[in-house]
């Protein structure tokens, strides 16, 4: 019996599937691993001043002083729901810059809520002052 010698060898070819395992593997850590967020103080009062050429007594605060809508619109009490206040506070100056500042403790949305209610109802600049200590 003759050995057919003349049949080349079979290459075994390179399986990818590890490869691809391993890159998806990496890619996972990485994006587990990594923070996508850059965090920058941003003073708005100032580019407020800087745009507008505002005198202090332009900007009118309402501060927010908890998540259930209770606010401090320039000395006069209100609650968020209260749309007819709202709307005659900012009537009385609808061109000043509208400082939104909230205590410490109130979450982003109710603070998000009240600039978009302003906003609704007539005030042209709202500025979101920052957070009371």
């Amino acid at each position: 019996m003759q050995l057919d010698q003349s049949a080349q060898r079979r290459r075994r070819a390179i399986s990818l599937t590890p490869l691809i395992d391993v890159v998806f593997i990496l890619l996972l850590f990485f994006m587990l691993s990594s923070n996508f967020m850059h965090w920058r103080q941003v003073n708005l009062s100032s580019a407020t001043h800087a745009q507008l050429e505002l005198d202090p007594k332009d900007i009118r605060v309402v501060r927010m002083l908890d998540d259930n809508g209770t606010l401090n619109f320039d000395g006069v009490d209100l609650l968020l729901s209260n749309e007819e206040g709202l709307r005659q506070q900012i009537a009385m100056d609808i061109e000043a810059v509208y400082a939104i500042e909230v205590e410490e403790g109130v979450m982003t949305q109710s603070m998000i809520t009240l600039l978009d209610k302003l906003k609704q109802l007539g005030a042209t600049h709202v500025s979101l002052a920052g957070v009371l200590p």
